[in-house]
């Protein structure tokens, strides 16, 4: 029990801290660079992982589609993420994703013809309420807060996470999650890093400073590899339902960085929307 505290927590702490470390990066190269160079340091570490846990990779045909499917489905999550946080705040953007869960049971209910109870409904109403506090800050008669780029931008991520985690469901299932992991992100890196090939200038990657170097490095070695890999191994030892929980914490620890370090501004109306998205998950996951 005390391993998978420590792996589960460990892995929501530092995605919660992946959105900071993004927006660090963000200052320094642009958002199609931040991810290759990310994906580079991380594929390679998911690899080591894999050969030390002796994986096997001979996915079956079927195996193949979905995992070429949820690459795809990656990349654009990736792409639109990492674009959203260049315009919205690492606050908002940890509050925003933690509705995923509900966004998952919607897009398993149409794709998968999944149950979707009357408490998942009520829990969807209260969520949707705090999102609307988080991206207006409570000023509802002025709709300029609808054009807000990059909270609908990372909205729309949760919407593809939940998609991928569909598409690639099977599969996971069958095999080892780091194998498959590994093999839905290494197309995807292959495309970033062939994008920048083209248009990146190398040579300036060079001069990033310290703080824009050990970013990359943390979104790298510890967001892409690490934390998967910490997840897989809680979920293991925790089981999948009760593993779920520790995402509560992913938002807290964003804004317990993000506030500090960036100096973003943390209000009533954040404080509201961020427990009215909690609240209406929790009540979408509750048993009855």
């Amino acid at each position: 029990m005390g391993w998978a505290w420590f792996y589960l927590t460990t892995c929501v702490i530092i995605w919660g801290w992946t959105f900071v470390f993004t927006k660090v990066g963000l200052q320094y190269v642009s958002p199609v660079e931040l991810l290759g160079l990310r994906f580079a340091v991380g594929v390679p570490t998911l690899l080591v992982i894999a050969f030390f846990k002796r994986l096997r990779f001979d996915f079956g045909p079927k195996e193949k589609r979905s995992v070429m499917l949820g690459s795809a489905v990656i990349t654009v999550h990736f792409l639109i993420q990492v674009i959203g946080l260049k315009h919205t705040s690492a606050t908002n953007t940890g509050w925003i994703i933690a509705v995923t869960p509900l966004v998952m049971a919607a897009m398993a209910f149409v794709l998968l013809r999944e149950r979707l109870s009357r408490r998942a409904l009520v829990g969807i109403g209260v969520a949707t309420v705090g999102i609307s506090l988080l991206m207006s800050k409570g000023q509802f008669g002025n709709l300029g807060w609808l054009s807000s780029v990059g909270d609908w931008l990372i909205l729309a991520s949760a919407h593809t996470w939940a998609l991928y985690t569909v598409v690639v469901r099977d599969v996971t299932r069958a095999r080892d999650p780091i194998a498959v992991t590994f093999a839905v992100l290494l197309p995807s890196a292959g495309v970033f890093l062939g994008y920048m090939a083209f248009t990146s200038h190398w040579a300036d990657f060079l001069q990033i400073p310290l703080d824009g170097v050990l970013a990359i490095l943390f979104l790298g070695l510890l967001g892409l590899a690490l934390a998967h890999w910490f997840w897989q191994e809680g979920v293991a030892r925790l089981g999948a339902a009760k593993a779920g929980i520790f995402l509560y914490l992913e938002p807290l620890a964003t804004t317990a960085l993000a506030v500090p370090y960036l100096g973003e501004e943390f209000g009533v109306f954040t404080a509201w929307g961020g427990l009215l998205v909690l609240a209406g998950v929790y009540l979408a996951q509750r048993k009855s």
